[in-house]
């Protein structure tokens, strides 16, 4: 049963976000056609201020999915009752103080914008976006049952299904009447839908939600998710500094013109991210399910055979990114969009690193330790803010990407698997990294054999993206199965795939 629902969580995540990043690709490239740079620039900048406020929820939605893993093996339906109603009430705290923070950034807007442009209505668009973030805050308490239940299929489908119906209106409206006003303005009702018709789908789906009753949780289960709380709130601000801050960093330093192209990278990592994520999505509430009813040897083991996967997938996709990012947007977007290739480099570096940690972060939140390294995100924050405002004085935008590389490599990379070896197997991580220098020597080794493969071929755009399309696909993963075919993780892995082929 575990096996089906994370085949059907991956495949329907998988088409939908697809599917979701295809239109938003082309609402992207009809912006920059009926418009301007700027706006591309305004919508990266206003996305990552509000992603930076969100700090406000603090990471209640991840505390509130991990406690309502054993009520829901156990079907323990009062509960969840419980658990549903708390979440209602922060999630409408956490609403009004998203309205009043965000509301008094906006006389700040020209400070945070160098060489701020005139665009009329700059005020308007970002109080537009506020509003749709506040309204994503609403109606959402019971969707966190379909997460925890290992349903995220229903969730992804419906509110993917609206997103790309949305996006089609958008792109409308932008080649009709080249309005940006009608364009955020949209993604309001839209919002408000996807939430209304979700939490309609979970009363019909936990019939529990109907009652009457108002359960509540005891002093100390409420002492005990404010603890978690407590410690995700600091991995919230390592995770916020190290994604979202870049393009207020832009910003402030560079301009509306460097945020547009870093915008143009950031949706082709988010594409890239929305293949994988899905995997992760599903992988986050199966591993929770696994280790409520497995031992933990047989987590420890799930951990290193899905590690062996998950680095070889990003070996792959850093790969493939790095060598068609730059011929694809000066293909699709103009040269006028490109970065200098170091700057690609480390664009693809951090998606790298970002990646390989994420299984290791899957296993300790599923596992909820997530106090045990809460100052760790607080040193990442503090060092890529700090080496990325003094790296950007020397090497431009690429110092911004050093700093974020250089935060998560001296902090959450080790920290992390420290911290869950210790505390989630009581083990040593010594073996774990001797087979991490064997994973790194090989990926590095891929990586440079594939982009050697690549020089010698001087060809138009699409002849050139068609030949590093077919070299990335062959030449690192014909590597790795070279290397790693005897391993017993490679061997599990097969066994695996088999499995899920036949059901």
């Amino acid at each position: 049963m575990r096996t089906k629902l994370f085949i059907k969580n991956s495949i329907v995540i998988l088409v939908t976000k697809i599917l979701c990043y295809l239109t938003e690709f082309v609402a992207r490239t009809v912006l920059i056609h009926t418009l301007s740079m700027e706006y591309v620039g305004v919508t990266g900048l206003f996305t990552n201020i509000l992603t930076v406020l969100c700090l406000s929820e603090l990471g209640f939605g991840t505390v509130l999915v991990y406690s309502m893993y054993v009520p829901i093996v156990q079907n323990d339906k009062e509960k969840l009752l419980a658990l549903t109603n708390f979440y209602r009430k922060v999630y409408g705290i956490v609403a009004l103080l998203m309205g009043v923070i965000g509301g008094a950034v906006t006389p700040f807007l020209p400070y945070i914008i160098k060489d701020c442009p005139d665009l009329p209505g700059l005020s308007i668009f970002y109080l537009l976006y506020l509003a749709n973030t506040v309204l994503s805050y609403t109606f959402t308490s019971r969707q966190s049952l379909f997460l925890a239940d290992q349903k995220m299929y229903i969730t992804d489908f419906y509110s993917n299904l609206l997103h790309i119906i949305r996006t089609i209106v958008q792109i409308i409206l932008l080649v009709t009447l080249h309005s940006f006003t009608l364009y955020v303005l949209i993604q309001l009702p839209f919002t408000l839908c996807t939430n209304l018709l979700l939490s309609y789908k979970a009363k019909k789906a936990y019939s529990f939600l109907n009652s009457k009753k108002r359960p509540t949780l005891s002093p100390d289960e409420k002492r005990s998710i404010f603890k978690n709380v407590y410690a995700m709130f600091y991995h919230r601000i390592g995770s916020t500094v190290a994604n979202s801050t870049d393009n207020l960093l832009i910003s402030i330093f560079l301009g509306l013109t460097a945020v547009s192209k870093n915008s143009c990278y950031t949706l082709l990592v988010t594409f890239f991210k929305s293949v994988i994520n899905p995997l992760f999505s599903s992988l986050n509430s199966g591993v929770g399910n696994y280790y409520a009813s497995k031992t933990k040897e047989e987590t420890y083991s799930l951990f290193h055979l899905l590690y062996f996967a998950g680095f070889w997938f990003y070996t792959f996709c850093t790969t493939s990114f790095f060598l068609l990012v730059n011929p694809f947007i000066s293909f699709v977007w103009g040269d006028a969009f490109l970065f200098p290739l170091p700057a690609v480099l480390l664009i693809a570096a951090n998606f790298f690193v970002a990646g390989v940690r994420m299984v290791t972060v899957t296993f300790k939140e599923a596992l909820g330790i997530l106090y045990q390294d809460r100052y760790c995100p607080v040193a990442e924050s503090l060092i890529n803010l700090i080496l990325s405002i003094l790296l950007v004085h020397f090497w431009g935008i690429s110092g911004i990407f050093a700093g974020t590389l250089i935060s998560m490599l001296s902090t959450s990379l080790w920290i992390e698997v420290r911290v869950l070896f210790r505390y989630g197997f009581q083990k040593s991580p010594k073996s774990f990294w001797l087979k991490n220098i064997k994973y790194l020597s090989a990926g590095v080794f891929s990586f440079a054999l594939t982009f050697l493969c690549c020089l010698p071929f001087d060809l138009p755009p699409l002849a050139l993206m068609g030949t590093r399309i077919l070299l990335c696909l062959t030449v690192p993963n014909l590597f790795f199965l070279l290397i790693f075919h005897r391993s017993a993780e490679f061997r599990n892995l097969i066994y695996i795939l088999k499995d899920v082929i036949r059901k």
